[in-house]
């Protein structure tokens, strides 16, 4: 019995052997390699029967006969990034030594060559044999497998970009990329994220405020610093990601697209922490604004995605960086109307983070005291789902309703001297931080004729006859 076994399983190893020493021999790039020479191979040849002149046709047909014999071999360029990509290896047509016109008529990948991007040829303007594919593209550039090549894999920080998201490899190279063709997503990403105030909670670089972490380097973020719990949370368009859409990308996406308390809920009742801890203070960018209005769509969510993909601390090579257009620019416009310009200091400053647009609707800060909430004596009999749904409902000041009672000089000082965390009222006090609050604006910037004419134009928004509370 033994001893049939031992056959048995000395034969089921030899196939394994077999099968695994086939497989290596049989690539699939060598399959993508040997259909690629074939259909362009039958271009020529179609080509050729279409020519008057004999001589030339015969030519054709010799050179489709060459490309049809090609050794198949694996291709890699060492561009002046330091990398190595093998991409031509399965993306032949990309490969300017086979296909010197960077041209074809083929559609399908592997095959097709590379499309003009906004009618510009690239390959023109970054030559693939010096910059490769990767700097751009993202992908694991070593790789000669479509799902290891592309990044789609465990613990590759940087899977392929697709579509208008490749704008975001641009930007990193490109500062001009606001005013240069072919990128105008990435720059509507920049515009949006400033238009809505993000950066009255997060620095780029150290410029914008100290609320939440600075993006400078939002595109570094390792994803071992982001738990499988939080990703197993995340919906989009209703549906969970699959593990190997588990990326930065998706994670960023999510933040903007969807409600980043339904996947960072963090622990608001202590259960697991000494510390009740809040869910995360990032706005829901997919409520309404103050007019009724879904504040971002989907399309600004990828927009501002592909911005912040664009933001990394990785060193360009100084002769491959594109610097800005023309001097630098004066970074405000002149104004002479006090009121005008107080407005333009609130959308510059990121005040719309916490306020809304135009101080129109206060964003939502978990524990906060806000309207509608139990009284507190009723608290300790809800149940737990209660309890959050009760705190979920602190806000910001809306500001429409408080500035108009305060006078000019009590905003300039409220504003200057900020509202530190310790002193944001609570709903619960056994409950966590609100995780927003205002910092001291003067240690920012923020003073003289920029602090007193947003002042000005503050008062122009109050309605003087509502007290809903300081700010």
């Amino acid at each position: 019995m033994y001893r049939k076994l031992f056959v048995l399983f000395n034969f089921a190893l030899v196939a394994v052997l077999g099968c695994a020493i086939w497989r290596s021999s049989h690539p699939m790039w060598k399959v993508y390699q040997r259909n690629y020479y074939n259909m362009a191979a039958d271009a020529m040849e179609k080509q050729a029967g279409e020519m008057k002149d004999p001589k030339a046709a015969a030519v054709l047909r010799e050179k489709a006969e060459e490309l049809r014999h090609t050794p198949l071999q694996i291709k890699q360029i060492l561009t002046v990034f330091g990398g190595v990509d093998r991409c031509t290896t399965c993306h032949v047509a990309m490969d300017e030594f086979v296909n010197p016109t960077m041209k074809n008529d083929f559609t399908q990948q592997p095959y097709a060559a590379h499309p003009l991007v906004d009618g510009m040829d690239i390959n023109k303007m970054h030559n693939f044999q010096k910059y490769g594919c990767t700097v751009c593209h993202q992908g694991q550039g070593m790789a000669t497998t479509a799902k290891d090549a592309h990044g789609f894999v465990d613990n590759w920080q940087k899977p392929l970009l697709k579509g208008k998201y490749i704008e975001a490899a641009c930007a990193r190279c490109h500062a001009n990329f606001e005013h240069a063709k072919g990128m105008e997503f990435v720059a509507l990403g920049k515009k949006l994220f400033y238009k809505h105030g993000c950066q009255g909670c997060h620095a780029i670089n150290g410029v914008g405020q100290t609320v939440s972490v600075d993006l400078g380097n939002i595109a570094d973020k390792p994803l071992e610093r982001i738990e499988p719990y939080n990703f197993s949370l995340i919906r989009i368009n209703g549906k969970p990601l699959p593990k190997d859409q588990w990326t930065l990308q998706n994670w960023i996406f999510a933040h903007v697209a969807s409600d980043p308390e339904s996947f960072v809920p963090n622990d608001p009742l202590a259960k697991y922490n000494p510390e009740p801890i809040a869910p995360s203070g990032m706005v829901n960018w997919t409520a309404n604004d103050a007019a009724g209005h879904r504040e971002l769509s989907e399309q600004d969510a990828e927009a501002i995605t592909a911005f912040l993909l664009s933001l990394t601390h990785e060193q360009i090579p100084y002769q491959y960086h594109v610097a800005g257009i023309g001097p630098m620019p004066d970074p405000d416009p002149h104004f002479t109307d006090p009121v005008a310009h107080g407005k333009y200091v609130f959308e510059k400053y990121g005040c719309a983070a916490c306020h809304g647009l135009l101080g129109a609707k206060g964003r939502r800060n978990f524990n906060a005291l806000g309207p509608g909430q139990v009284p507190l004596d009723r608290y300790a009999k809800l149940t737990d789902p209660q309890k959050i749904a009760e705190m979920a409902k602190g806000r910001e000041p809306t500001l429409t309703q408080v500035v108009g009672t305060y006078d000019h000089q009590e905003l300039v000082n409220k504003i200057s001297d900020g509202v530190p965390e310790t002193a944001v009222a609570r709903y619960n006090p056994n409950g966590p931080m609100p995780p927003l609050y205002m910092p001291a604006w003067k240690e920012r910037g923020l003073k003289g004729k920029e602090l007193n004419d947003l002042a000005t134009w503050l008062l122009t928004i109050g309605q003087s006859n509502q007290s809903q509370g300081g700010f």
